[in-house]
């Protein structure tokens, strides 16, 4: 009974220690090591009703959106950029009973010569980068 015991604890820790690896880029991009790579993943809110993206913008680029696919996912783009501070503006279009219907959001991004990469993660009205 003791070895059975044993053989799960040891399963368990072990399947908890593969869950915490580590999945980003380890060494700099290949090419010009002053680059870091920005990621920017767009999805549309949770809520069906709830705030849906409408434009995206990052360092005066526009990305293309998608349609919404089931769970709300409607793009990704990538950048290799110097160190410095971009601008991230998107809208969101709220439903016909709110005013006002479309809403601007900006967040400054800070790239720092520190960082591999970054990944910039918006979701309705909220942004995260980490």
């Amino acid at each position: 009974m003791d070895l059975i015991r044993f053989i799960q604890v040891l399963f368990c820790t072990g399947a908890l220690f593969a869950s915490n690896t580590y999945l980003g880029p380890t060494k700099p991009v290949p090419g010009n090591p002053q680059l870091i790579l920005v990621e920017v993943l767009i999805q549309d809110s949770q809520d069906p009703s709830g705030p849906q993206i409408v434009s995206v913008e990052f360092n005066q680029q526009s990305i293309p959106l998608k349609p919404r696919d089931l769970l709300g996912k409607r793009g990704t783009a990538s950048f290799q950029l110097s160190p410095g501070k971009y601008k991230l503006r998107w809208a969101t279009s709220q439903s016909k009973l709110t005013w006002p219907r479309k809403v601007t959001h900006e967040e400054e991004v800070t790239v720092s010569p520190r960082d591999l990469w970054i990944q910039i993660q918006i979701e309705g009205e909220k942004a995260t980068i980490s």
